[in-house]
């Protein structure tokens, strides 16, 4: 039996008097009173002859037309999420840069490069051990963030200047998305506080 807000549809000896009249019948969502109306105005929007307000007239079920969705194609969802992964690498970038000091070296447009400040030999796996220690933290693994943190304490200084850094990006590294940006600043100050 069909709800109130889809109404009955009458055909043939169904409808008052067993005449051949087909209509929609409908309760109005206004003044809640029985709306009588004819097959054709279905799908479209008239007013309650009751309390003159707008209403909807249901289609009916036999006039309803279905929606062919397209199926995922799971090649253009791969490469959406690619090019959503590389977009947001090149956001973190140009948000890297806006907050780095200017170089001091050799003045614009003289023709030299400046080379680029030196890294410590380690400074590769000091950032993936600090983004370790993170999603040990998020995934409830006390000890292999204490072991991590213990890893960490061998070039403190390296992991601060990463770990500051990370406290001022606005985006989260990749893999770390999810995680709220409370949390993730919770835990990088966690780790600042036992370095």
């Amino acid at each position: 039996m069909p709800s109130r807000a889809e109404g009955r549809f009458l055909t043939g000896d169904h409808a008052r008097g067993g005449s051949e009249i087909s209509g929609i019948e409908f309760h109005c969502k206004h003044c809640n009173k029985l709306v009588r109306a004819p097959r054709e105005a279905g799908g479209k929007r008239g007013k309650c002859p009751y309390c003159k307000q707008s209403v909807y007239i249901p289609t009916p079920p036999d006039e309803r037309e279905e929606i062919p969705l397209a199926p995922l194609d799971q090649e253009d969802e791969h490469r959406r999420k690619r090019l959503e992964a590389e977009s947001l690498s090149i956001e973190r970038a140009l948000l890297r840069e806006r907050r780095e000091p200017p170089e001091t070296g050799p003045r614009a447009g003289s023709g030299e490069t400046a080379m680029p400040p030196p890294r410590g030999e380690g400074s590769e796996d000091v950032e993936a051990l600090v983004l370790s220690f993170v999603k040990a933290m998020r995934d409830s693994k006390l000890r292999e963030a204490d072991d991590i943190c213990i890893r960490l304490r061998t070039e403190p200084e390296s992991a601060r200047d990463h770990v500051q850094r990370l406290l001022v990006d606005e985006i989260p590294p990749a893999g770390l998305e999810t995680l709220p940006p409370a949390l993730f600043k919770g835990f990088l100050r966690t780790l600042l506080d036992r370095l």
